[in-house]
């Protein structure tokens, strides 16, 4: 094996590893949202439409697409926190 073979492989499986983590990392997120919204909205079905319903709070996308970052997970917490005081309906 040469040694831009080797780099070639090495690039791959980094670039796979980052994917896999971007996905678990998503699934950590969505976890924690599912549960903060749990607590306010009381079913998982509720939960769900809510996760992928447009929001206007949201710039018009739904939580569920703000689930890829740690930013976007504390928006969506932020707005359940709003949503459980009556800040927001």
């Amino acid at each position: 094996m040469t040694e831009a073979t080797l780099t070639a492989d090495i690039s791959i499986i980094k670039s796979q590893l980052e994917t896999e983590i971007v996905k678990y990392q998503s699934e950590i997120y969505l976890r924690q949202a599912k549960i903060h919204a749990l607590n306010v909205f009381g079913n998982n079905d509720t939960v769900q439409n809510w996760l992928t319903a447009k929001n206007p709070a949201l710039d018009g996308v739904t939580p569920a697409e703000l689930l890829t970052s740690a930013i976007g997970l504390e928006r969506v917490i932020d707005l359940v926190n709003a949503i459980r005081h009556g800040v927001y309906m």
